[in-house]
């Protein structure tokens, strides 16, 4: 019986044990960050020191610090790599076309709570077991509209094969994951669903309510204003710009450069310089959106206790206090992967592009948000996970050793 009573102590004292570790790593209290050091030359440096350990092809990265550009920092395997090296953004172009979108809505054009269906002439939704008129601009911005269409678009080699927009909305042949077809397929506005149709069709209200192409109305609306000199929505070989190269990923391998009629949920073409005047344009007074619709974009807007998309950006790294960092990340094929993020309360931020790694530019991303604000996610407690189970194996030993002592130690006075 005595033994019993000891084991049962010790299994006790071991599962308080994991769950003081847990809430350790939880709240970030168990958990190193890139640096210690709180100067952005630090964490370049411990940036650095990862990337000793991965396959990157291309990067670029960029920290603001109080609203200003503080430090750049950039490397390549082959050709050089600068702030005007241009690269292609994949999902961060949903970011930057929200803006285009908040501007009709300026203007006085559409109203973002009214059923973006309204608004259209070219193309419909299609009939549904649910009320397509609750598919609002408001819940296509944040992903919240009932769409299933899981888009993800691969996207495509030559621009012959190129659909056209009410094509690519009918059934994307270039899906990536899903039968690419946007439909509403459950009750608007009632849970989070990431959605790049619901962003192809923002892309064909646009080209609907402005009359002009998307790629014109973004150039002229949101590029020209905030001095964007270097960015579009589509490539033009003839540009005396640098394309980055594309990589296989972790090789050498030249990988091909995908083209899409999905423009406005993928095909972001830019710079570090030029996407740095964007994010400096949600800190500061700029010619296209005033201060109260910039708050109001960043604010979470999905169905409550989801708290992952504000009107356009992403929401990352949430805490009780209110604290957050917003942004957003871009990925696809065959290994694009692209951060942009800031941290509202100090003026901070991070952009970082890269080719030849699946996520390393999102992982160095959360990195920086724990640095910043010291809420953990899944990427920094995969990185601390060889220092957290020395803690919790080492816990384990000394609470097993001790319980072995104590009744060996007991039994002996017994005696």
């Amino acid at each position: 019986m005595r033994i019993i009573k000891y084991l049962v102590l010790t299994i006790l004292i071991l599962l308080v044990w994991s769950s003081v570790v847990n809430f350790g790593i939880n709240s970030g209290k168990l958990l190193s960050p890139i640096t210690s050091d709180d100067s952005p030359s630090s964490f370049i440096e411990g940036t650095k020191e990862r990337l000793e350990d991965e396959f990157v092809g291309n990067l670029a990265m960029v920290l603001i610090e109080n609203g200003q550009v503080s430090q750049e920092f950039y490397h390549t395997v082959k050709e050089p790599v600068d702030q005007f090296t241009i690269f292609q953004m994949a999902s961060i172009s949903k970011w930057v076309t929200s803006w285009g979108i908040h501007a009709l809505a300026r203007d006085g054009k559409i109203d973002i709570d009214a059923p973006v269906e309204q608004y259209l002439s070219r193309w419909q939704l299609p009939e549904s077991s649910y009320d397509n008129s609750q598919v609002t601009v408001r819940n296509l911005l944040c992903h919240s509209a009932g769409l299933v269409d899981g888009l993800g678009y691969a996207g495509y080699s030559s621009v012959d094969s190129l659909q056209t927009l009410e094509e690519s909305l009918t059934r994307a042949s270039d899906a990536f994951w899903s039968e690419g077809v946007a439909r509403v397929g459950h009750e608007p506005n009632t849970k989070y669903k990431y959605s790049g149709g619901g962003y192809t069709l923002l892309q064909l209200l646009i080209e609907e309510v402005s009359g002009r192409s998307f790629n014109d109305y973004m150039k002229e609306t949101i590029f020209e204003p905030l001095n964007m000199k270097n960015s579009s929505f589509i490539w033009s070989d003839s540009s005396d710009l640098r394309l980055s190269t594309f990589y296989v990923g972790d090789t050498l391998t030249i990988a091909p450069h995908y083209k899409y009629t999905a423009l406005a949920a993928a095909s972001l073409y830019t710079n570090v310089a030029d996407l740095s005047k964007f994010m400096l344009a949600h800190m500061e007074d700029n010619e296209v959106l005033n201060p109260k619709t910039i708050d109001m974009l960043i604010q979470d807007n999905t169905p409550s206790g989801h708290r992952m998309h504000g009107l356009g950006p992403m929401i990352f790294a949430v805490n009780g206090a209110g604290d957050r960092i917003i942004g957003h990340d871009g990925n696809n094929r065959d290994a694009i992967n692209n951060s942009a993020r800031y941290h509202p309360n100090s003026r901070d931020g991070i952009i970082i592009f890269e080719t030849g790694h699946p996520n390393f530019a999102s992982s160095i991303a959360n990195e920086w948000g724990f640095w910043k604000t010291g809420i953990p996610n899944g990427t920094v407690m995969n990185a601390n996970k060889r220092k957290v189970l020395f803690i919790l194996l080492s816990g384990f030993l000394v609470i097993i050793s001790g319980s072995i002592y104590l009744f060996l130690k007991r039994r002996k006075l017994k005696v």
